[in-house]
């Protein structure tokens, strides 16, 4: 069996391990169900109904509850691995939604209320599909003047990545003929990291015969030491991302509290070890123990 070892599988193998959690919902009337409720740029914002969620127990509501703050404990690593300025731009945006005092009618402002769901919808700068990034419908300048007014402000490096096309244009460059590693936005290496040093770092790495051998480099970011040598910066607790996985832990740890089976016990364990030490070895949770 192939195996994962990502923080939404807690989820889907804490309620797989019991088929009764969920009662069978009655048959309601949706027809005044407002499903969707907003629509920007080429997204739609829909929410969804949970029929029988009233009637799950408080320790059941409790676990879901537990696991999505451990999920959004999660958020800034998303933003920060999808590429290195989306987290000071997102801070920036949010800034001026939140403190801006000038035209509201004006373009500008229309413009960049747009840019910024956009970059909340698809945690960063770039479009979570095509992977092309978005292209402000503001100025440069009058976007420097606001941030300014709201008691904010952003480096020229930054900046320059947020309006120039051809920085970074894409979050994952996969055309033949560059250097797609290079090219590509994602954080998951750094920024003077080749294809070829990703290539050979990792085939000297994966010498085990084990037929489900570990995937490499899911929880890591393999820099450039000032001697120039490759290393793996490990996400763990303490570590890289310490503080948010932190938070994920904790919120963990409060749905073992809750769990009530073993199984679900047992994943939330291996999770939590996992964000501790890093060790993919120990994220590891096969689809069979579903």
């Amino acid at each position: 069996m192939k195996k994962l070892s990502f923080l939404f599988l807690a989820a889907i193998f804490a309620f797989a391990c019991n088929k009764k959690l969920v009662p069978a919902a009655p048959a309601t009337n949706t027809d005044n169900f407002k499903w969707t409720t907003e629509s920007f740029a080429d997204k739609k914002i829909i929410r969804y109904q949970v029929p029988g969620f009233e009637k799950l127990s408080l320790k059941q509501k409790k676990l879901v509850y537990y696991l999505t703050q451990a999920g959004l404990s999660g958020r800034d690593i998303t933003y920060d691995q999808n590429y290195r300025f989306n987290l000071p731009i997102r801070q920036a945006l949010d800034n001026i939604v939140a403190n801006y005092m000038g035209d509201k009618n004006s373009k500008d402002w229309t413009e960049l209320l747009v840019y910024a769901k956009q970059v909340w919808f698809s945690n960063g700068i770039h479009h979570h599909y095509s992977h092309d990034k978005f292209q402000p419908g503001f100025s440069k300048e009058w976007f420097e003047k606001t941030l300014a007014k709201v008691g904010g402000g952003l480096s020229p490096e930054v900046l320059t990545a947020m309006f120039d096309p051809k920085i970074v244009p894409k979050r994952m460059e996969q055309k033949d003929g560059v250097d797609n590693v290079l090219a590509s936005a994602v954080n998951f290496q750094g920024p003077d990291v080749t294809t070829a040093d990703v290539k050979k770092f990792y085939e000297a790495l994966n010498t085990s015969e084990d037929p489900e051998p570990l995937e490499w480099g899911l929880n890591s970011r393999l820099e450039k030491g000032p001697d120039g040598k490759l290393r793996e910066n490990v996400w763990k607790s303490g570590g890289m991302y310490g503080a948010a996985i932190d938070q994920i832990i904790s919120w963990l740890q409060k749905a073992v509290e809750v769990a009530e089976n073993k199984k679900q016990k047992n994943a939330l364990v291996i999770l939590i070890d996992y964000f501790k030490t890093g060790d993919l070895k120990n994220g590891q949770i096969s689809t069979s123990h579903g």
